[in-house]
């Protein structure tokens, strides 16, 4: 009886402080900023780096992405500590971009188990010493030495429920997004959807890795049938549908507008000069628009991902 009416009053206590959607949504350009989106549900937003959501219960904590360095993923740990001293049961690596897990080693030393899609861990096996190699941690006053390879414990390959306190997550894997085994983090008790590589909110999403554009708009369209109130994007601000509708149009244009030119036989050069898309210039990102239709060009001409053609490996690639 007691356990009950501690649990009662722990998400009574969490609710005060809950921050509704519409305002997390406003957050401007800045720092990481750990914020309340749901009873027990909290949203890590950084604008120059990479997000995190953290799942907070009476008896387990649930944590997605560990960030792109060990430093980033005690910073996010110290964050969790000032509200709970519930064990971390869970991590989950939403996709295989080293700014999404190269903070692993924290949370394994906390006793996490670490969960993946199998299609994530295969390409974190294969191109960790080149995300090591070519994150620029010198630039964010981080040791290089000190991030470590730390895979996950538990593979999954279509849907996967946890158990966090009490309460039912749902990892989803739709099909390839921006990524191969972008994972979906379903909250049904918040009505929140952790987005992986699929969605990124007002922002560039790095089109290096996508295997397939009519892929990744057949995976964002099944995950808006989801039924949500919130999205929790890996880049960007807190979201909603109406968010989510116009990413889904921003990647269909950028796609029709590179093929359109490709179909015609237009140079990059020529396609790069046609498809400016200033209309999104205030989005995160704007500024990599000629890498990411480079990206495009490339996998509309020779077939391939731009990442994983070896021509690509001394290139450095961001979120």
């Amino acid at each position: 009886m007691k356990s009950i009416l501690y649990i009662t009053v722990f998400y009574i206590f969490l609710s005060l402080f809950a921050v509704p959607p519409t305002a997390a949504q406003g957050q401007a350009a800045g720092p990481a900023g750990f914020s309340q989106v749901a009873p027990g549900l909290y949203f890590n937003y950084d604008f120059g780096g990479s997000n995190s959501a953290v799942l907070i219960t009476a008896t387990a904590i649930l944590v997605v992405d560990t960030r792109m360095h060990p430093d980033d993923a005690e910073r996010l740990l110290a964050e969790i500590r000032r509200i709970s001293d519930a064990p971390v049961r869970w991590v989950v690596n939403s996709q295989f971009h080293g700014d999404h897990y190269m903070g692993n080693a924290v949370f394994a030393r906390e006793g996490a188990t670490i969960i993946a899609h199998r299609d994530t861990q295969e390409v974190i096996l294969e191109r960790f010493d080149y995300e090591v190699r070519t994150r620029p941690f010198e630039q964010r006053g981080q040791n290089r030495e000190d991030v470590v390879l730390v895979l996950p414990d538990i593979l999954f390959d279509r849907k996967l429920t946890l158990d966090v306190g009490g309460i039912p997550v749902e990892l989803i894997y739709l099909g390839a997004g921006q990524n191969e085994g972008d994972t979906l983090v379903h909250f049904p008790h918040a009505r929140a959807l952790h987005t992986g590589g699929v969605f990124h909110n007002r922002s560039w999403a790095n089109t290096s890795y996508t295997p397939s554009v009519d892929g990744w708009l057949n995976v964002l369209r099944a995950m808006r049938r989801i039924d949500v109130d919130v999205y929790l994007p890996p880049h960007g601000p807190l979201a909603s549908l109406a968010d989510l509708d116009n990413f889904i149009e921003f990647v269909d244009r950028l796609h029709q507008g590179v093929k359109a030119a490709v179909d015609r036989g237009a140079t990059l050069e020529e396609t790069l000069a046609e498809n400016l898309f200033t209309e999104y210039s205030d989005w995160r990102g704007y500024e990599r628009r000629e890498r990411n239709l480079t990206a495009l060009f490339e996998l509309l001409t020779v077939g391939e991902a731009q990442y994983f053609v070896p021509s690509s490996r001394a290139a450095p690639i961001s979120p």
